[in-house]
């Protein structure tokens, strides 16, 4: 037994005996090639040059000893030597790459920056203080009350320098190309059809929205143009990047205007600008140029129908104004631009609280520009009676409708009263309007005349509009207004001339499509088809509320109205494709409350809306009106009403919430 035990051991101690024979000795693991560093320690030897222990310390490599000749080892033991010294400097050589290139990358932003370099007057855009809890208007005051009377400049008057880039060769290429690059998505275009959208934003857009200089459009293309035949640089001196953005997105709008959706520019606008709002923030102060583009993206999301998207960029366009100061008067009065550019800012201004006001509306969502805050004089833009002139009044009525509407405090006799000097505020507005047409902003602006009758149409539907909302707010409640028969035959009319006008903006357009090729597709200007197309809806809502309160005396009286309301949106539902409205699924839903209020049968089907009375397309005072005009049973009130107003802020007066009273 033990010996059969002993015999085991024995064989288990030659096989490990025989194993370790195998082996190198000790010694023999480090590299035959070692440093004197390595060999002194007695540790592995990479055998580079330097090697990995020595490089990790940061110590001196030395090779005393010379490798022992091995003719048979000795060429793919070198081969091997030369690769590790090959890799350890790439490595390195990679490694100072990157350090290298993240240097420059924060020292150079990869988009060029998109403040204008060349101001184009010597005015200093900077927000000013305007209340004495800014310790810097009381300075101000001290100051001019030490001088007397003679305000200190702090700025230097001389002209500002121009960025020489013809004396940097380097530099004005880099801009060039930049330039370029920039421009690309305009210039693959070409030239013709570019100056052909221009020409369309200059007479479709310009007229509602004036947010931008006219000149500039045409101005910049051919520049553009030019940076492709020219090989002096000084052809970067008049153009810079943000002029190109803005140029972008004019040619986009004007595409979208004429339904072009096929360019890459229209459908994407905004993967191929440089500006963003976070660039836009990034700055230390904002310019002009960055309310312009946040104007200009909240239009062309608002004809993309992306309501809530253009409400935010109005939403960005009014909190760069506020921070400038262009809701005050000082800013104008304080500043040394010149009257032209004092014009294009006030106008600008006007554009942001009329855009602001429009998202709001078509969003649902509260705006960001309030009356309490502005001064009632930067809103008045020339000339007087433009359009944006008339859209700015209508907007503030808009604001104390729904400050009625939405007002906490219980229901009282004044806010009858109030809604009824709302009306003779109403009728003022009304009465400032031209009866002719709309001043264009500027005298090289040539509106197309359909677009005017379409504007003064479109101005009378929101005028009957807000009437019907003081005619809402003067009740305590929708249930109150009902329970008189009296009063909801009241409403129904109201309703009733509301779908009237819309239906002479259809034919307003049916009148323009057959001028143009009479083709089978009928759509009013997209920039205000959306909104019109909601106020139809808030009308046809109050009118099916309405008559399934009196169902038998009032449902023959307004089948009309509501098939041509119907008429309406079936014409509208391929231009207004905005999810929230949901036309399609309205049109059913309202076909079925129509089959349970037993409406007669609709009239036969018509292929244009046309309306009871004719729609007079001349040029007497009564163009455009359709039925009964919304402006003639705007009564002005009794003057003992005014007494019992003391206490109410009529000037200020504004939306303090804003609920979504059409669902």
């Amino acid at each position: 037994m033990n010996s059969t035990n002993q015999q085991q051991s024995t064989g288990t101690k030659r096989s490990l005996g025989t194993a370790m024979e195998s082996r190198p000795r000790k010694r023999e693991k480090y590299t035959r090639m070692a440093c004197t560093s390595c060999k002194t320690r007695k540790v592995r030897c990479s055998g580079n040059q330097p090697c990995n222990r020595c490089e990790e310390l940061q110590g001196e490599c030395v090779y005393n000893d010379l490798p022992h000749p091995d003719t048979q080892n000795n060429l793919p033991h070198s081969t091997r030597l030369d690769l590790d010294l090959s890799i350890l400097r790439v490595n390195k050589i990679c490694e100072q790459m990157q350090q290298k290139l993240a240097r420059f990358a924060d020292s150079q932003p990869g988009r060029p920056c998109l403040q204008r370099q060349l101001p184009i007057d010597n005015g200093i855009l900077r927000p000013k203080p305007q209340t004495p809890t800014n310790f810097r208007y009381t300075l101000s005051l001290t100051h001019f009350t030490l001088t007397g009377g003679r305000v200190l400049s702090h700025s230097s008057n001389s002209p500002p320098k121009r960025p020489c880039h013809a004396g940097d060769e380097l530099a004005s290429a880099d801009v060039l190309i930049s330039l370029l690059q920039a421009a690309h998505p305009v210039l693959e275009l070409g030239h013709t059809k570019v100056t052909q959208l221009i020409t369309i934003f200059k007479d479709e857009v310009y007229p509602i929205f004036p947010c931008v200089r006219i000149q500039l459009g045409h101005h910049i293309v051919d520049i553009l143009y030019s940076l492709l035949n020219r090989i002096q640089h000084e052809a970067t001196w008049n153009l810079e990047v943000i002029d190109v953005e803005l140029t972008k997105t004019m040619v986009a709008i004007a595409m979208l205007v004429k339904n072009d959706t096929q360019s890459t520019l229209a459908a994407d606008l905004e993967d191929h600008l440089l500006w963003s709002v976070d660039s836009c923030y990034d700055q230390d102060l904002p310019q002009i140029e960055d309310i312009i583009m946040a104007t200009l993206l909240a239009l062309y999301y608002d004809l993309k129908q992306r309501p809530v998207k253009a409400w935010r960029l109005s939403g960005v366009a009014a909190k760069l104004c506020l921070e400038l100061g262009l809701h005050r008067e000082s800013f104008f009065s304080d500043t040394q631009l010149c009257p032209d550019r004092i014009a294009d800012c006030r106008r600008l201004f006007a554009c942001v609280y009329d855009i602001n006001r429009k998202c709001s509306f078509y969003s649902g969502l509260p705006w960001t520009l309030h009356d309490r805050e502005i001064d009632l004089s930067t809103l008045r833009v020339e000339p007087p009676d433009s359009y944006l002139s008339a859209m700015v009044a209508i907007d503030r009525s808009v604001s104390e409708s729904w400050a009625i509407i939405n007002k906490p405090t219980p229901h009282s006799e004044k806010t009858c009263e109030h809604a009824e000097f709302l009306n003779f505020q109403l009728q003022k507005v009304v009465s400032s309007l031209p009866m002719s047409g709309f001043t264009p902003p500027h005298p090289s602006v040539n509106p197309p005349p359909w677009l005017d009758l379409q504007l003064k149409q479109f101005c009378q539907l929101r005028v009957q509009h807000i009437r019907l909302l003081n005619y809402i707010g003067s009740f305590k409640s929708l249930t109150d207004l009902l329970s008189d028969p009296h009063d909801a035959r009241k409403l129904l009319t109201s309703a009733a001339e509301s779908i009237e006008i819309q239906q002479g903006i259809m034919m307003s357009a049916a009148a323009q499509e057959g001028e143009v090729n009479s083709g089978p597709s009928v759509s009013p200007s997209p920039l205000i088809l959306p909104s019109a197309i909601k106020i139809l809806l808030s009308s046809v809502s109050f009118m099916l509320l309405a008559v399934s309160h009196y169902t038998a005396e009032y449902a023959p009286l307004c089948s009309d109205s509501f098939y041509t309301a119907i008429e309406i949106l079936i014409a509208a539902q391929d231009t207004v494709k905005d999810p929230d409205l949901d036309i399609s699924g309205t049109l059913e839903e309202l076909q079925r409350i129509a089959d349970s209020i037993h409406f007669p049968s609709p009239p036969p089907k018509r292929s244009t809306p046309s309306l009871p009375l004719p729609l007079t397309l001349g040029d007497d005072e009564q163009q455009g009106s359709a039925g009964l005009d919304a402006f003639q049973s705007l009564q002005t009130p009794d003057t003992s009403i005014f007494s019992v107003l003391d206490d109410a802020n009529l000037i200020s007066t504004d939306m303090l919430y804003m609920d979504n009273i059409f669902g």
